[in-house]
């Protein structure tokens, strides 16, 4: 009956220690067809090509079987997850700015139009540059999955809520000064224009809550997998210890 009791605990325990999850990518990691990237200041100190060549700071690890086994099974990890926690994030940001921009299309002049994007591009370039997707590459910086978490609650949704905000009264001044000089009469009163931000708002508050959702869904399995690969990662650093300096997944304090 004891053991029973026991078990009992465990089982109603491992939900809660799912849901903490403090695995972290320690480094960058930029992921192409032909080869892995294991990065830090903009500097590539791992390189893993076609799954399974080594080179550690440039120069070629020679591997037997068993260890070329083991990264071939660690760059495929790779593979399937970072592309995945990338586009997450990548696909909030680029709801958002769609969003925005679509507002503009056919107000104002090219100039104002080409101004409008580049403010936007800008503005986004921050957030933008921890998470890269172009075509087949893709680039994740260093941080932890709650940091991914944080970012799509706590960081993106108020930064383009605000944008939103900046873009619509520029664009709604842009079109009063335009209609002024043409035989229409426009008037629009501060109430309309912050209907307009706050319908604006609110889309993309609903496409940042699905991926926020869709991250929510599929965190014990990313934590799992981290966990797995960090396990893999260990095996490979037992056997090419030079490996020991660039702990890619970790256990985040």
């Amino acid at each position: 009956m004891k053991r029973f009791y026991i078990l009992i605990i465990l089982l109603l325990a491992a939900p809660l220690q799912a849901a903490e999850c403090n695995m972290a990518f320690a480094h960058g990691i930029l992921i192409a067809p032909e080869h892995i990237r294991i990065m830090q200041n903009n500097r590539t100190h791992v390189q893993i090509n076609a799954d399974e060549q080594l080179f550690i700071r440039g120069e070629w690890v020679t591997l037997n079987a068993e260890e070329t086994a083991l990264l071939q099974r660690y760059s495929q990890g790779l593979r399937k997850f970072v592309p995945e926690i990338v586009s997450i994030a990548v696909d909030g940001v680029e709801l958002g700015l769609s969003s925005i921009e679509a507002m503009f299309t056919g107000i104002g002049s090219s100039a104002q139009q080409a101004e409008w994007r580049e403010l936007v591009r800008e503005t986004t370039f921050q957030w933008m540059s921890r998470f890269v997707r172009t075509n087949e590459h893709f680039y994740l910086a260093p941080q932890s999955l709650n940091e991914l978490d944080y970012f799509l609650h706590g960081e993106l949704k108020p930064q383009l809520d605000n944008l939103a905000r900046h873009t619509v009264g520029a664009v709604w001044g842009a079109l009063r000064d335009a209609l002024r000089h043409s035989d229409n009469n426009f008037e629009r009163s501060d109430n309309q224009e912050w209907q307009a931000v706050g319908a604006l708002v609110n889309k993309i508050n609903s496409g940042l809550d699905a991926k926020a959702v869709e991250l929510e869904e599929k965190s014990a399995l990313f934590c799992q997998r981290m966990q797995e690969l960090d396990k893999i990662e260990l095996q490979l650093q037992q056997r090419v210890p030079a490996l020991l300096d660039y702990d890619v997944v970790a256990e985040k304090d």
